[in-house]
């Protein structure tokens, strides 16, 4: 496959409806998720087809502990040498390797049932994965200009306790879980996670990032999605009524 030009954000699909990010800076590059256990080898050869080096990534940041989205930490760790990042709140998952579903809300209980099928069976979330000290563990957020990146990371709880979102200077927002995109055709509009550990707190960081004006929002399953005209509204009338 012939190299193109890296873009500021670059959307990875690693299988099972998760995606992982690809943000380019102006002396690396830094990855926000690495997707379920085993997708080290298919992520590292979508970012050769950017030309894009394993020892040009220098930071992995992980947008909650939940294992589709640290699985393949410890191993792109290992294969890129970048630290791992995660929020305090969701270290321990990512310590202990393991997954801590929240409440499911209508929505998400219909996924569920549907993930029992054979067919659909694949595509569900593994319990475990590959246990890893994450290196730097914040509290907040913080500017990732350290790491050649103009923009922050933002503390959006709801999904998880320590959910957190990237906002760059540039507009682009990536939110993890924070918003589900359209999923297997069962959402068809964006709306809340289908699993959430608080979904009046995910609401209020909703309403909180929605004020930032984000022109693009990248979401971990589905998306990416520009217009957020209603975002807000079809989201209260989920989750609040």
């Amino acid at each position: 496959m012939a190299r193109t030009a890296v873009q500021t954000v670059v959307q990875i699909d690693t299988g099972n409806f998760t995606n992982v990010f690809l943000i380019q800076g102006n002396r690396g590059f830094t990855l926000v998720d690495t997707g379920n256990p085993g997708r080290a080898d298919r992520i590292l050869a979508r970012l050769a087809d950017y030309g894009v080096a394993p020892s040009a990534v220098r930071l992995i940041l992980l947008t909650h502990g939940h294992v589709d989205h640290f699985g393949s930490a410890a191993a792109l760790r290992e294969r890129t040498g970048a630290p791992v990042a995660v929020h305090t709140l969701d270290a321990d998952a990512v310590r202990q390797g393991i997954h801590r579903p929240g409440s499911l809300h209508p929505t998400g209980r219909l996924v569920a049932l549907l993930m029992r099928l054979p067919a659909l069976r694949n595509l569900a979330v593994p319990d475990r994965a590959p246990a890893l000290e994450p290196d730097i563990v914040f509290e907040g957020g913080f500017r990732l200009d350290e790491y050649g990146v103009a923009g922050r990371v933002l503390h959006t709880p709801g999904h998880t306790p320590g959910s957190v979102s990237v906002l760059l200077d540039s507009g682009e927002a990536i939110v993890g879980d924070l918003v589900m995109g359209r999923l297997m055709g069962l959402l068809p509009k964006p709306g809340p996670p289908i699993v959430a550990w608080d979904l009046e707190r995910n609401w209020e960081s909703v309403r909180q990032l929605t004020a930032l004006s984000p022109r693009v929002i990248y979401v971990g399953h589905g998306g990416p999605f520009e217009d957020l005209s209603g975002l807000v509204k079809r989201y209260k009338e989920s989750v609040v009524g």
